[in-house]
């Protein structure tokens, strides 16, 4: 197929926004939101006091069942959680290496409330696979978001399994803990659709509330593990700004086609506006 120049997306572009076609058209696919809205903000560090695992206060109005329920990151409680999400945990996390007591936790209260979505977060990445692999009764069919995975660090040697239907995998292109080529071979491995949040950090993507942004991009999982240069700093706490510049300009070359496309289509059609 021949490749199409820039000016030549553009002009197609034109034809496209001069015929009155709706930009929505061209925005990444929306998660259906079973609960609630997002907090609705990106940065932020407070943390809550005196924080209460929801499930084990029958009178909290968090306890329901259906809906969106996350699997924290590192030393992070379920009222952190749904401060940062607006969404119910499943549980308290703890800190190191994921625990026996804490996959068996995590299995009876997905059983317990029986959610719609689950959604791992940094650790809780971890702490998913090693549940689906240690814990019989684990429910293995609920489509999970695996946001910012933290799947091949410290936390356990648990593999990444081939995820259920709807699952995704998502990551912000600031993040400096996680590496990019990580969240690609977690998405790759899970078989996931993978979208690139522009602007968010690995604190920051917690206020997307696991929702996929309009100004999302998708990327190809595969070419983008498969890519030997992409950086990769392994179980090291960050990486070094030499590193995180040059992800941010390799994650521009897995762009998908639509994606890129897209993100002309709408800058454009806001140049219009």
């Amino acid at each position: 197929m021949k490749k199409l120049t820039e000016s030549g997306l553009r002009a197609l572009i034109r034809t496209i926004s001069e015929a009155g076609v709706d930009p929505e058209l061209y925005a990444p696919p929306r998660l259906q939101r079973v609960r609630g809205g997002r907090p609705g903000r990106r940065g932020g560090e407070d943390e809550p006091s005196g924080e209460l695992d929801p499930l084990d206060n029958p009178d909290d109005d968090q306890f329901r069942a259906g809906g969106e329920w996350g699997i924290p990151g590192d030393m992070m409680g379920a009222a952190a959680f749904r401060k940062r999400f607006g969404k119910p945990a499943l549980y308290n996390a703890e800190g190191g290496k994921v625990k026996k007591h804490e996959t068996e936790k995590i299995a009876a209260r997905t059983a317990q409330v029986q959610p719609d979505r689950i959604i791992a977060y940094s650790r809780g990445a971890a702490a998913y696979n090693q549940t689906v692999r240690d814990e019989p009764n684990m429910q293995k069919d609920i489509p999970v978001t695996f946001l910012a995975p933290s799947s091949y660090r410290k936390w356990s040697s648990a593999p990444v399994t081939k995820a259920p239907p709807g699952s995704v995998t998502i990551i912000g292109d600031d993040d400096k803990i996680v590496p990019f080529k990580q969240a690609c071979d977690n998405a790759n491995a899970a078989g996931t659709r993978m979208f690139v949040q522009p602007g968010y950090s690995h604190t920051g993507i917690m206020y997307s509330g696991g929702d996929i942004d309009q100004d999302a991009f998708e990327v190809d999982p595969k070419s983008c593990s498969a890519d030997s240069e992409m950086p990769d700093w392994k179980s090291a706490p960050r990486g070094s700004p030499e590193q995180h510049e040059k992800q941010q300009e390799l994650i521009k070359t897995h762009l998908k086609h639509e994606a890129a496309i897209r993100s002309l289509v709408r800058g454009m059609l806001r140049e219009k506006a």
